[in-house]
């Protein structure tokens, strides 16, 4: 097949996850934007403490989107709300007015409120869970398997659907908030705080965060888990402009260059070499979305950006030096 015809075959599959959106308008991206065209203000949430490069990927991922749709749909602004919110009510606020656009972990309950844009834009590390523990404790060091985890307790979000899915492979869960999180675990109340490959490097260098607290150099929890883009449930329109915007990039490459730019996602890579991976189910994961991992995943890893890219090339230790 030759390089055309991959292209194509590529498009095809892809936008076919998209089949429920209408997409507007096909020619190719252009600097010229009509002045008949609206100019179209954006609301996104805040950044959470922790997770500052994991939100500004986000962030310019979906610039990129809206930039080079801008001769179709016209130009963009984005304002970032003043306010820190919970990411379930990050969600709430695209039904009430309040935000236009946010990302999040998916879930079966989250499509049916609000429309996904089903393109994982983390490429599937968001559910490989990389764990916190209290600085001197090596017992997960013995686990090989996933009856030997169930005899620990993590702890885990009001509103994350993570609590779901580790409770539905019996693994007990005490339930509170991000903050709290950290150091529940640092004063032995919970045995483990799983947290994404992406994010936990930039969490654990926040001593605000993670005093008392260490990398467990053992283990990862993996488990089907995307992260999408997420518009309210009555707002085909800019779910399409996003979807088509997205599809443009991974075409030309961008999308690629992007995500292996984050210093997070190499970083990520790294914490998962060389540790038991232990497999969950997901039963929160829908089949569209399950659909698009299978086919969207394959298409990321085979992209040229990705096979130049050197797995060998040095990244930040896992861990910073301890204080």
């Amino acid at each position: 097949m030759d390089i055309k015809a991959k292209s194509l075959s590529r498009i095809i599959l892809l936008m076919s996850l998209l089949a429920h959106f209408v997409v507007h308008g096909q020619q190719q991206p252009s600097d010229d934007v009509s002045a008949d065209l609206p100019h179209t203000v954006l609301r996104l949430p805040n950044v959470h403490p922790g997770r500052d490069s994991v939100y500004s990927y986000a962030k310019s991922l979906l610039t990129e989107a809206l930039r080079v749709t801008q001769s179709q749909y016209g130009t963009f602004e984005l304002i970032v709300s003043n306010q820190e919110t919970a990411q379930e009510r990050q969600l709430r606020s695209l039904e009430h007015n309040m935000l236009d656009v946010t990302w999040s972990v998916t879930s079966t309950e989250r499509e049916r409120q609000f429309l996904p844009i089903r393109i994982p834009i983390m490429a599937g590390l968001f559910g490989k869970r990389a764990l916190f523990v209290k600085e001197g404790d090596v017992r997960l060091k013995k686990i090989k398997n996933l009856a030997d985890l169930q005899e620990f307790r993590a702890v885990l979000g009001y509103d994350w659907p993570d609590t779901k899915i580790f409770r539905a492979n019996d693994i007990p869960v005490l339930e509170t908030t991000y903050r709290a999180s950290f150091r529940i675990v640092s004063e032995g109340f919970a045995d483990i705080f799983p947290r994404s490959v992406m994010e936990i490097n930039e969490e654990f260098a926040d001593k605000t965060l993670s005093q008392g607290l260490t990398i467990d150099d053992n283990l990862i929890i993996s488990y089907p888990s995307p992260i999408f883009f997420f518009v309210g449930s009555d707002n085909q329109a800019l779910a399409g402009r996003i979807a088509q915007g997205l599809l443009m990039l991974f075409e030309t490459g961008k999308f690629q260059e992007l995500l292996l730019a984050h210093k997070n996602f190499k970083e990520g890579l790294s914490l998962i070499d060389g540790r038991t991976i232990i497999e969950i189910d997901n039963p929160l994961l829908s089949e569209q979305s399950r659909l698009a991992l299978e086919k969207f995943l394959p298409e990321f890893a085979m992209s040229e950006a990705v096979l130049k890219y050197d797995a060998t090339e040095p990244v930040a230790p896992t861990q910073a030096a301890k204080q």
